[in-house]
């Protein structure tokens, strides 16, 4: 009896020894400038960018809803390679949601104001005037829009497009947005006729009864290999799909706690008013960007608001580092003002790739090489 108690002991004082890997901070990481070409445009019209995207070794594409354009440029250089904006090709009134670059130098620029995709050819070669290939109307269910801004869905697979959709029959911010939206992802064939609906909002939304201030909720992302990422970060999970079957899931992968990026949603008591010009201070949920995959994993880019302080204006960033063979996360230590950083556009070789365009602390517009090394607190 006395061997089964002291067994028993050692065996309380290990379990309450041993910390599980959620437990855990990830591996910390410094983030090391190593060097930045100027950008430097034929179109000088690039301010605010949407988003930026890692195309190959030596391009980067940039898309902006306020400036109403889409841009390349060489890595090495920083010079425009390519570029369409407002009014170019056939008079398109254009204005981004989101762009996919997996076909460069084919690109279909996705308006949900207009609910059509544009098809461009951004070779070189071509002049200003003959870039515009094709342009799909797409025909959504009766209840259904398409958020306008740069913060939805949109990608593309051999046959199909994926875009993100929400309800009609109230605001972005009333609480009852979720649950009337149904489901999240919308199916169209290339003639964007609607095929079907995937992917329900976590029932922590669709059964709430408090408030949250509009904006991006979840994080999306596509692999070269058809798949589908989705998280809501505030359930502290990744889910991946095929995109020819978004009932099954293929893979859940957990976030690790951070030392920045605060997961729980800000509830508020009251719905929160959307007028465009007005300025209000109210504590928001934190996001991060899309995905940016490469070879071995992917790379998250944080954006968060100072939920105590909410009359800051000037979101913090960080990133998160996910090792897809190892299994294992890491994080930058610090946190770092998200206008004087840039947006990441992604990750080569171990090399970051972020485009710093915002012309708020600066005159000049950069491509920023960088690189994430493990350090030890």
């Amino acid at each position: 009896m006395k061997l089964l108690c002291f067994l028993y002991l050692l065996l309380t004082l290990w379990s309450c020894g041993e910390k599980t890997d959620y437990d855990q901070l990830p591996q910390a990481l410094e983030l090391v400038l190593i060097d930045s070409v100027e950008i430097i445009q034929s179109n000088g019209f690039l301010t605010k960018p949407s988003d930026a995207t890692l195309i190959n070794d030596t391009l980067i594409g940039v898309e902006s809803f306020h400036s109403r354009g889409v841009w390349v440029f060489d890595i090495r250089s920083g010079k425009e390679v390519s570029s369409i904006t407002n009014g170019q090709e056939k008079g398109i009134n254009l204005l981004p949601t989101k762009v996919h670059w997996f076909e460069y130098p084919m690109v279909y620029v996705f308006e949900g104001t207009s609910k059509k995709i544009h098809q461009f050819n951004l070779s070189k070669e071509l002049e200003v005037g003959q870039k515009h290939v094709n342009t799909i109307s797409l025909a959504p269910p009766n209840d259904i829009r398409f958020k306008p801004l740069m913060l939805g869905l949109f990608s593309k697979d051999q046959d199909h497009f994926f875009i993100e959709h929400s309800t009609n029959q109230t605001t972005f911010t009333s609480n009852k947005f979720y649950n009337l939206t149904d489901k999240l992802i919308g199916k169209y064939d290339l003639k964007g006729n609607f095929i079907e609906n995937s992917i329900s909002f976590p029932h922590e939304l669709r059964e709430m009864n408090k408030f949250i201030a509009p904006g991006k909720i979840f994080t999306s992302g596509f692999t070269h290999h058809q798949e589908m990422m989705i998280s809501f970060p505030f359930t502290e999970s990744i889910s991946i799909f095929q995109t020819d079957n978004l009932t099954k899931t293929l893979e859940n992968i957990s976030f690790p706690k951070s030392r920045h990026f605060i997961y729980d949603i800000p509830f508020l008591e009251f719905e929160v008013e959307n007028i465009p010009g007005t300025l209000v201070h109210h504590p928001e949920p934190h996001y991060f960007s899309d995905f940016k995959v490469y070879e071995d994993g992917f790379v998250l880019q944080s954006f968060m608001k100072d939920q105590k302080s909410p009359q800051a204006t000037n979101n913090m960033s960080h990133i998160l580092k996910y090792n897809n063979i190892e299994k294992t996360w890491s994080e930058t230590i610090n946190s770092f003002k998200f206008l004087d950083f840039g947006h990441i556009a992604g990750i080569k070789n171990d090399t970051l790739y972020i485009v710093d365009a915002a012309l708020v602390s600066k005159d000049n517009k950069y491509i920023k090489r960088a690189i994430l090394k493990p350090i030890e607190e």
